[in-house]
C-alpha cells in the first residue's frame, strides 16, 4: 500500500532543514495502488508548490508484509 507524504520544512541559515517539516503543513494522501501512482500524485503536488523551495512531496510504501 502506496502513499504520498508531503510537507513544507523549516528554513534554517536560509536554507531548508530536510529533517524538520512542520507539523502545520504535514499531509498524507492515499491510498494508492501502486507505486507508479504514487510517484505520479507526488510528482502532480510538488508541481502545485513549485516556487515553494522548502516544500517537498515524497511516495512511502508502507505494505506489510503477511
Amino acid at each position: 500500500m502506496w502513499f504520498v507524504f508531503e510537507a513544507e520544512y523549516a528554513i534554517e541559515n536560509g536554507r531548508a532543514n530536510w529533517n524538520k517539516p512542520l507539523p502545520e503543513t504535514m499531509a498524507w494522501h492515499g491510498p494508492f495502488p501502486d507505486g507508479k501512482v504514487a510517484d505520479e500524485v507526488a510528482r502532480a503536488r510538488m508541481w502545485t508548490k513549485v516556487d515553494t523551495y522548502a516544500h517537498k512531496a515524497r511516495p512511502v510504501d508502507m505494505t506489510v508484509a503477511g
